[in-house]
């Protein structure tokens, strides 16, 4: 049986801007953080690394670019109203750490010779410190229209299926989405995969289709 993959006209693998696999997220990083000097106090025990910031704005993409130099380790994502049995690592990788109660961080972080490497809504620098671990704390903020435009840029190319034209985004689009979405790359991201999905061809994405596709969304009339 040929399987013919669904955004192929497009010359795409799959929408780019929809799931990212972990193993495929650190090459779609354009990190706002260094992370070598990082992932090297990772290597020892008792070292914390906490990644903070406002929804959107890259913790979990910072944090599995971490966890690639770990690969072999679990990733443990907390969902909404979740209680996940964290795993045994030497370095353990917990995204959305806030989501556990107090007294669950509280065990975590006292687990013996355990480094971790941690995002977090809420600032829990102080509860790490009190666990006796070295702590390295970034809170990522605003991105600037040139950032945002290689992030992009690096989820298209990414999904690319094969030499050629691949959509792209028209001058001016990613100006568009930061009028409407700030820095909040998620925000920008669920537009964008309604507006690949409704493409049939490789082709410029115009302000104009960002604006159609933002007033469906909304459900509001066109025009």
């Amino acid at each position: 049986m040929n399987w013919v993959l669904p955004h192929a006209p497009l010359n795409l693998r799959r929408n780019p801007f929809g799931f990212v696999p972990l193993e495929e997220s650190s090459g779609l990083t354009v990190p706002e953080v260094e992370l070598s000097t990082p992932i090297a106090s990772l290597r020892e025990p008792g070292f914390a690394v906490l990644l903070m910031g406002e929804a959107g704005r890259g913790k979990s993409t910072h944090l599995r670019a971490i966890h690639e130099a770990f690969a072999e380790l679990p990733f443990t994502y907390i969902g909404e109203g979740e209680r996940p049995q964290i795993p045994v690592a030497p370095v353990v990788f917990v995204d959305e750490c806030q989501r556990l109660s107090w007294w669950g961080r509280r065990r975590l972080f006292r687990r013996p010779q355990v480094s971790f490497a941690l995002t977090s809504h809420l600032d829990v620098t102080g509860e790490l410190k009190r666990a006796g671990l070295r702590v390295f704390t970034r809170t990522l903020g605003e991105l600037d229209e040139g950032r945002i435009e290689r992030i992009l840029r690096l989820r298209i190319e990414g999904v690319r299926l094969a030499p050629g034209r691949v959509p792209s985004l028209e001058e001016g689009s990613v100006r568009w989405l930061i009028q409407h979405f700030g820095s909040d790359l998620r925000g920008m991201s669920s537009l964008l995969y309604e507006v690949f999905q409704a493409l049939e061809e490789p082709t410029d994405v115009k302000p104009l289709d960002l604006d159609r596709a933002r007033r469906e969304q909304c459900g509001l009339p066109s025009g």
